[in-house]
């Protein structure tokens, strides 16, 4: 590896043998947020500082479910407004203006979440601002909303299939050139209102500066210019989140459209299911990753409840399945599996999920226990659709739930598996811990959902009024979910829209009220539209015609859906795009040099981390550890030798100033994880049943000899295994609540199932009493 202060620095210029400037120079986000919807404009710089005239292209991308409704340019203060044009009407709009000399920009979506500006005809000396503007409904869980800004497109993998083709095919399209550093970086601002007040914001991706005034608040960056190489993430804290509730627009032409949120409460219980790991072992997963994904399994397994079957399917370049099809949940498959997960790794090469997606979605089922599939990936592939036509093929018979890990997961490929398998999608990014979202899906999947959702939109009277919803098909509720509903109004206006659904004890209805108050603007209407596009670019009958040559009548019919919905609400869409022609009086002429932006790699994506953990084991000299760098870095951080401590500070210090690569994630994340973790070891004792043993490892760990912990109950009567397992299961679940009180919600299902165990043990401590009341009075004297 070179030495860091040898390396280049960022710059102007890209790398390669032919290096060729950087035209864009900057990207700013202007965010309005309002409960739990969002309007964003984010503006482009590019500058021309050639004595050519260039075509700018810049992959980059959006929020998956952004409804974009406006595009223009703005050049020696003229203002030219985009339009939204048939997709091959807008190209051949743009291949005449790049023709004739004239100025020309275009956006056009190759994925729901990445999209391309083509700048055409920037003539030398001159610069461009273009702005797109979109608007997005916010998730809710638990009184927070999540604001997310992608930033940055990772390197995605792509089958062989997606090399070929006519024209550009995905594999090209879809990757952009990358750089470990860009020239250009993120400005950010947001207007933040709440009718109920605002409690906190916070950003667990970049520093920030927060304004409040009661209801409203006003969010910057802390630093100038951050690197887009990570998705800047604000949470944002308010009362009156998880309330239901129901805005109203007005159009122009008297349409009214409806936007409904609905919280439903509902009580849950616990239920045996068929649970399928598809667990992403590619490169990319290599270090913190995989190493969360480890602990997060361990969790899942022994918060599995008796009645289970389940399996553990890893996936790279190819699939590696822990048993041929899935087991029963017993003592002796929680062995096997814990011993797996022990010796997960990403090792598997590259990331092909489809085929390890159709193994587990079609292996044999028990046709008694419902089929809950949890994917957790940090993957980008070019072969999204098929994935999501294959999840939505077997939506019947397997759900899915969904987790991205890190900063480069492909928002598309996680939320629409989700939705393609009516499940949810959980995200982790950098520095967030992985087990509390991984057991709340887990949550989910052992809990009956609302199923069988139906809306009635009714009148004063009670009377039904007919509206054109979107989406058409609702999906299941899960218990603390929430469902958001729109719908369009052209006669008689709805009050109330009403909720009924199948329950896990019988048929359950929820109201919510429409005001009479409509509000100005078109957010409602925007995303009501783009709802309905959404359903109809996802739905099956789309899916497989895309890339086809013969498409059929019902296809066909989708596409044309998906165009006149796009023309009539201006947005763009897969099968429409924006195009805008500012017409020159002077046209361009000479040859036109095409500049492709390069995008920055991830923190911590791949060869970003390879290299720092290699320049890790160089600072320590750490050649005689054995097993990989992520490992001798552990070993590292975690020596009692305070001088390595302070030079791997140093060096990492170095090593940023010299590659602009920003490594901020690297130390905290290697402490944290070095730190022998007694919870951990803890909760790998339990066995399938929920009991733990009286043995020296759970002495070890709650800090007692283990003679001592024999003795306290050496004058129960009989039953000595028995009395044995019930007098450990209440020591570890009242050392969990005095030592990690803070993660409970991590070990909240396993003690759960503990406490049933312990409630079911036919015998009784030597006072008499109860077995966690004596457990603590032991711990605690």
């Amino acid at each position: 590896m070179p030495d860091p202060a040898t390396m280049p620095r960022g710059g102007l210029f890209t790398t390669g043998a032919e290096a060729e400037p950087v035209a864009l120079t900057g990207v700013r986000v202007d965010a309005e947020i309002h409960r739990c919807y969002a309007k964003v404009v984010l503006a482009q710089r590019y500058v021309n500082t050639e004595s050519n005239p260039i075509e700018a292209v810049y992959v980059f991308p959006l929020d998956e479910g952004a409804a974009i409704c406006g595009f223009e340019a703005v050049i020696d203060d003229t203002l030219v407004v985009g339009e939204v044009l048939d997709r091959e009407k807008a190209f051949e709009k743009y291949d005449d203006a790049m023709e004739a000399g004239h100025g020309a920009y275009l956006l056009d979506e190759e994925r729901p979440d990445v999209f391309q500006a083509s700048i055409g005809n920037l003539p030398p000396g001159k610069d461009v601002t273009v702005r797109l503007t979109y608007v997005t409904e916010l998730g809710v869980e638990s009184g927070h909303i999540r604001f997310v800004v992608p930033t940055t497109v990772s390197p995605r993998y792509a089958p062989v299939d997606d090399h070929r083709g006519v024209g550009r095919p995905d594999a090209e399209t879809l990757n952009p050139p990358t750089a470990l550093t860009v020239p250009y970086g993120l400005n950010f601002s947001a207007r933040i209102a709440m009718p109920d007040g605002i409690t906190a914001v916070e950003s667990p991706s970049h520093p920030i500066s927060v304004r409040m005034n009661g209801s409203e608040a006003v969010v910057s960056l802390g630093q100038r210019d951050a690197a887009l190489d990570r998705d800047l993430v604000l949470e944002i804290e308010a009362p009156g989140l998880d309330a239901p509730h129901a805005l109203v627009e007005r159009d122009d032409d008297g349409t009214e459209a409806i936007g409904v949120s609905f919280a439903p409460v509902f009580p849950t219980v616990s239920a045996p299911a068929e649970i399928l790991f598809l667990v992403d072992r590619s490169g990319s997963m290599g270090g913190t990753s995989i190493e969360e994904v480890r602990r997060a399994l361990q969790l899942c397994l022994r918060s599995m409840i008796p009645g289970c079957r389940f399996n553990i399917v890893g996936f790279g370049s190819r699939y590696q399945s822990l048993f041929p099809e899935s087991r029963l949940y017993d003592q002796g498959t929680l062995d096997e599996a814990t011993k797996h997960v022990n010796n997960l790794d990403a090792d598997l090469g590259g990331t092909e999920i489809l085929e390890a997606l159709q193994f587990v979605l079609e292996t044999k089922r028990d046709a008694e226990l419902p089929r809950q599939v949890i994917v957790l990936t940090d993957g980008q592939v070019t072969n999204t659709d098929a994935v999501l036509g294959l999840a939505a093929k077997h939506a019947a018979t397997a759900r899915i739930f969904t987790f991205g890990i890190g900063a480069g997961a492909s928002h598309h490929l996680v939320a629409g598996l989700a939705r393609a398998g009516k499940g949810t999608a959980e995200w982790i990014y950098p520095g967030e811990r992985i087990e509390p979202k991984v057991l709340r899906q887990f949550a989910r999947l052992l809990s009956p959902a609302l199923t069988d959702v139906q809306v009635e939109w009714r009148s004063d009277a009670g009377a039904n009024v007919d509206v054109k919803q979107s989406p058409l098909a609702i999906p299941p509720i899960f218990a603390g979910g929430r469902l958001l509903l729109y719908a369009f109004a052209g006669g008689e206006r709805p009050s109330q829209a009403r909720l009924t659904a199948i329950g896990p004890s019988g048929r359950v209805s929820f109201d919510v009220s429409v005001p009479a108050a409509r509000s100005a603007g078109r957010t409602v209407s925007t995303l009501a539209a783009r709802a309905r596009i959404r359903e109809l670019e996802e739905s099956g009958e789309y899916l497989s015609a895309r890339g086809s040559r013969q498409r059929g009548r019902r296809e066909d019919r989708v596409k044309q859906e998906i165009i006149a919905l796009s023309l009539k609400y201006g947005l763009m869409s897969r099968e429409t795009s924006f195009v805008a022609v500012e017409r020159r009086e002077t046209p361009v002429e000479g040859d036109v040099k095409l500049r492709k932006v390069p995008v920055a790699l991830p923190t911590g994506w791949g060869g970003k981390r390879r290299q720092a953990f290699a320049y890790a084991q160089r600072l320590y000299s750490l050649d005689a550890f054995d097993g990989p760098p992520i490992m001798a870095a552990r070993s590292a951080v975690s020596s009692p030798v305070p001088e390595r401590a302070t030079r791997m500070r140093e060096g990492m210090g170095t090593y940023e100033e010299a590659s602009g690569v920003d490594l901020s994630w690297l130390m905290p994340r290697l402490s944290r994880r070095s730190r022998p973790s007694r919870t951990q070891a803890l909760i790998v004792l339990q066995t399938a049943e929920g009991f733990w043993n009286l043995e020296s490892e759970l002495a070890s760990i709650i800090g007692r000899d283990l003679d001592d912990l024999r003795s306290a109950i050496k004058d129960v009567a009989g039953a000595e295994t028995l009395a044995a397992r019930a007098w450990a299961t209440a020591l570890a679940l009242v050392w969990l609540e005095l030592n990690a009180h803070d993660t409970r919600d991590e070990w909240r299902m396993l003690a759960d199932k503990a406490r049933r165990w312990l409630d079911r043990a036919a015998i009784l401590p030597p006072d008499g009493a109860d077995w966690l009341d004596s457990a603590s009075r032991f711990i605690t004297r």
